[in-house]
């Protein structure tokens, strides 16, 4: 079975990358044939996902690997893990090749994008499948070299390209931060291939020891690939590539970052200051990017905004622990996100058919506190019945108040809207719904990722409380605020906080300045 499972997914990646030995004017005269063929390889991609998934799920539940060299260098690595992620890839790709069919129908350079978007995507599947440390780092620069490609395909628009070159060097160093902390890997274990690794691991504990550097070079790289703070200016700028390159991009690449963190975690929790910094990274870039995300007049920029708090969310989960929690994220996340990009072209006209203004009472600040206690309720009460227990499970404090969050501005915003007792009655009934469900797939994840990633990882409970703490003042303030209260800022203040969230606290400013300086500013044409 293990051997008819990796012959279907074996191809995958080869059959995207194998665009790259096409000429681009080949491709442009016959773009119509070639957007075909991309999208049926897709589609049949997704199938031969499908059922390996399937067979995996009923007749294996342990790593399938297979390999083409005796180094085991190249190959596929098919576990719970990968084999969700390749399932994401797979469709999203098929989507975005379907949508970018007719978005870019009749334009002379299609068959170029076709060619690498879908080198691109034969990259990512190339990384989620690596049965070690060579593929993974190869299909990692690859990844990033391929997405430039597709950043740059209006060269005349000068923000995009400026763009796409602070994201280089950022790239450029994040990649030198994984080639490194791979040596290191490699020189401590004198394996390359992730099972040998992970074994050893598992056997011998704490192997790093004074090598922790290890761990840091990696988590260091994953919060470069993701955009996080300080390190996200060059994300909100790309907006001027093609809507299925934003679509890939936030969907998909944006994400490489968390799935490095997933897929070492077997040896990163032996570093777990490293994780305790990740942790903080992520919680500091969730909230900055929340703030300027609710600021932004522009719909493609509050999706970029949203994609790096979404990022940070996620990072915060690894670095607290919460390994399957960031998984399910990832995937949820991905989906959103990849239909809101597909979708945002239409969102005034979907807004004028439901004459969506509605009107916002001011409420009582008891009344904040009454859906604050209605959320915590909710939550508590299914951690009762799912026997949760938020001090026994690495990160599920902090997840669950991020829960509450979530909940508290579904029902606040209806209590806004000045919804009767029955309609609010329903609302709260919807809330639990949503909160059951996420439980659900929290419980799902955990079994099917149980092989995959660690149990047990070390969480300070005092750290993960004052976390816990901070994101419900962060929700105290942010309602009273959106809700015109003048709390512990006059009107006078709050404008200037506005203002500043709405050019992002002068960061990207910052990081032009800093591109002009080393010469990435691209000259006007």
């Amino acid at each position: 079975m293990d051997i008819f499972i990796s012959s279907l997914v074996l191809w995958i990646a080869p059959a995207s990358l194998l665009w790259v030995v096409l000429t681009s004017n080949c491709l442009n005269a016959r773009a119509l044939a070639a957007g075909r063929l991309a999208e049926g390889i897709a589609w049949v991609s997704v199938a031969s996902a499908t059922v390996a998934t399937a067979l995996w799920v009923l007749f294996a539940r342990s790593p399938v690997e297979a390999t083409i060299t005796s180094a085991k260098c190249i190959g596929i690595r098919f576990d719970a893990l990968s084999a969700i992620i390749l399932l994401l890839v797979c469709f999203m790709g098929a989507i975005i090749l379907r949508y970018s069919k007719n978005y870019l129908a009749g334009d002379e350079k299609q068959g170029h994008f076709f060619k690498w978007m879908c080198v691109t995507l034969g990259a990512v599947i190339a990384m989620v499948l690596a049965p070690g440390l060579v593929q993974f780092a190869l299909a990692w620069v690859a990844t990033s070299l391929g997405l430039n490609k597709l950043l740059i395909y209006f060269p005349d628009r000068l923000g995009t390209l400026l763009s796409s070159r602070k994201k280089s060097l950022v790239s450029r160093v994040g990649d030198l931060c994984l080639i490194v902390a791979f040596s290191g890997i490699y020189t401590i274990y004198e394996v390359q291939d992730f099972g040998h690794i992970f074994e050893a691991v598992r056997l011998e504990g704490s192997l790093l020891g004074y090598d922790a550097w290890i761990g840091w070079l990696i988590i260091f790289g994953a919060i470069l690939k993701s955009a996080q703070f300080p390190f996200h200016t060059w994300l909100p700028d790309t907006m001027g590539a093609p809507t299925p390159v934003s679509a890939l991009m936030h969907a998909g690449i944006i994400n490489g970052g968390g799935y490095l963190v997933v897929r070492l975690s077997p040896v990163l929790v032996h570093t777990p200051s490293a994780l305790l910094v990740l942790a903080i990274v992520g919680a500091v870039t969730a909230v900055y990017a929340s703030m300027v995300m609710l600021s932004q007049t522009s719909v493609k920029r509050a999706l970029a905004y949203s994609t790096i708090a979404q990022m940070g969310f996620m990072l915060l989960q690894c670095g607290l622990g919460a390994f399957h929690l960031a998984v399910l994220h990832l995937v949820a996340h991905s989906l959103y996100k990849g239909h809101a990009f597909l979708s945002c072209g239409s969102a005034v006209e979907t807004a004028k058919k439901l004459n969506a203004k509605p009107h916002y009472a001011k409420l009582k600040p008891s009344r904040i506190w009454l859906a604050i206690g209605v959320s915590f309720a909710i939550v508590a009460g299914l951690s009762i019945s799912f026997n949760v227990s938020p001090s026994d499970k690495p990160g599920m404090l902090v997840l669950s108040m991020v829960v509450v969050m979530a909940l508290t501005q579904l029902l606040w915003t209806a209590m806004r809207r000045g919804q009767s007792g029955i309609a609010f009655a329903g609302t709260t009934g919807v809330a639990g719904s949503i909160a059951t469900l996420y439980y659900l797939l929290a419980m799902v994840a955990e079994m099917m990722l149980s092989s995959a990633v660690p149990a047990k990882v070390p969480v300070a409970p005092v750290f993960e409380t004052i976390i816990a703490v901070l994101l419900l003042g962060f929700l105290v303030t942010s309602i009273r605020f959106q809700d015109g209260e003048p709390g512990f800022l006059t009107v006078a203040y709050k404008r200037r906080l506005y203002v500043h969230a709405l050019n992002g606290f002068y960061m990207n400013t910052l990081a032009n300045r800093s591109a002009r300086a080393i010469g990435l500013m691209p000259s006007k044409r």
